[in-house]
């Protein structure tokens, strides 16, 4: 399934045995551009509103029509997960001490987004042992990002500044994120929301809040637009991707 990052955080979370609020943001990884985690509002559950984090590897169903998420968890356990309030950024310790909690295996070992596997749902329940760590040495360091944060920075090309990143589409089957969405409101009267693919991205200035890319002023403009009433339509982004395939 095709969704925009608009979509997914208007989403609510339900457990095996309750609804758990909402989804407040996401955080992706900015070399492999995956999405690793959906970041939970817990203002209702939990007290001070702490904040957790669910993978995608705990996903079992999502819900366009009715904006749900569901996860192979309960509340409790979810409630009772390692915080992020004392891990910012996230660090890697912090992730083998959420994985283990949950007794996933590590994504972060092996040659894939997801490790050894094309989905993150086979990653449930296969915790990795040394042996597999030896096989593959682990990444020691990660590269999250909230899209919350990304979202709205400026565009950089090779000649000057054009628009900001809008949105980010993402395939539910794989949580890669096949797309970004310029949006030159700002620049340009009557202005377009463009395609960027992640291969665009030269870097991403976190300081001076803006995201370089390769292609120059022109060739940022010629991108198709992209039509938000279309996202969910099968082979729509599929068919903007393909002009793009390098």
């Amino acid at each position: 399934m095709i969704i925009s990052s608009k979509q997914l955080t208007h989403f609510s979370i339900h457990a095996f045995d309750d609804k758990v609020g909402g989804i407040r943001d996401i955080l992706f990884d900015d070399e492999t551009f995956t999405v690793r985690y959906l970041v939970a509002d817990t203002n209702t559950w939990l007290p001070l509103s702490r904040k957790v984090v669910i993978s995608p590897i705990a996903l079992t169903e999502l819900d366009r029509d009715k904006s749900v998420v569901h996860v192979n968890m309960t509340v409790e356990k979810l409630k009772n997960s390692p915080s992020i309030d004392e891990h910012k950024p996230v660090s890697r310790e912090y992730e083998e001490n959420l994985f283990k909690y949950f007794g996933y295996g590590y994504y972060w070992i092996g040659p894939g987004a997801w490790g050894e596997f094309a989905h993150p749902n086979e990653l449930v329940q296969l915790q990795q042992t040394n042996d597999s760590e030896t096989l593959h040495p682990k990444k020691t360091s990660n590269h999250l990002r909230a899209v919350g944060e990304v979202g709205g920075y400026e565009v950089a090309t090779t000649t000057d500044n054009v628009g900001h990143i809008s949105n980010f589409i993402i395939d539910s089957r794989n949580w890669k994120i096949v797309m970004l969405v310029v949006d030159t409101n700002n620049w340009l009267p009557g202005g377009k929301h463009l395609v960027l693919m992640p291969h665009d991205i030269k870097n991403i200035d976190w300081a001076a809040h803006s995201v370089e890319v390769k292609l120059s002023h022109d060739e940022l403009l010629k991108r198709p637009e992209v039509d938000s009433d279309r996202i969910a339509e099968d082979d729509y982004i599929t068919m903007l991707c393909k002009q793009f395939d390098k």
